[in-house]
């Protein structure tokens, strides 16, 4: 199976998914994700059980397992620039069949793509990635799964979390439906298949003042 995991080097990674992920029976998986974690923590650790035989992400430099792992030929790492990997997942979402890019003409990036020449410039047809499964993490959550992510950790989440067929989102603060502002919404529950709440000990913020407000409606 292919899961698309959001995060970007420790910030918004969904651990408690994954940490989950690490009890389960699962094996050959592809992964689409920025990075594989930071350090030991995160999809390396799915890596170093044995559980994923392709990464495809932007870079891996802060996980030397990962690189030990694809040295030794147990783990293929597929290298993507970072906005390509972010658009192959937004096209995946948004139900595209792939889009033009410039980036990596001339490079180790086109080797084995299809070249299209539009007005007179060369561009590497990406085709888009459509996962079966993705896992995300966002700071405040209701119960249908609209999803509000706090700071950077939106990067790669949104995308992610457009892609696949089955979405799983790990929330920091859980509210009910109508308790957050539509307006401040980042991704619609249209997207979200199941809402979790994420272990306490991951969560950077709590939202004691909102709670507050909540439960004195």
């Amino acid at each position: 199976m292919s899961i698309a995991i959001g995060g970007f080097i420790g910030q918004g990674d969904p651990l408690t998914l994954i940490d989950y992920l690490k009890t389960m029976d699962v094996g050959d998986l592809t992964v689409y994700e920025n990075d594989a974690g930071y350090r030991d923590r995160g999809t390396v650790e799915l890596v170093n059980q044995g559980k994923v035989k392709k990464i495809v992400a932007s870079h891996v430099g802060t996980t030397p397992d990962i690189a030990k792992a694809m040295n030794e030929g147990r783990l293929e790492v597929e290298a993507t620039p970072q906005g390509t990997l972010a658009e192959m997942l937004r096209c995946g979402g948004a139900g595209l069949g792939g889009f033009l890019t410039p980036t990596g003409i001339g490079t180790i990036a086109e080797e084995g793509k299809q070249i299209v020449e539009l007005n007179g410039r060369p561009f590497i047809l990406v085709p888009a990635a459509r996962c079966d499964i993705a896992l995300v993490r966002a700071h405040r959550g209701d119960t249908w799964g609209n999803l509000i992510f706090r700071g950077t950790s939106r990067n790669f989440n949104v995308p992610a979390a457009m892609c696949a067929d089955y979405v799983i989102a790990e929330v920091e603060n859980l509210y009910t439906m109508g308790e957050l502002d539509p307006e401040a919404i980042h991704t619609s529950g249209i997207f979200v298949d199941a809402v979790v709440r994420a272990n306490v000990s991951y969560c950077t913020v709590r939202d004691e003042p909102l709670e507050a407000a909540a439960r004195s409606k």
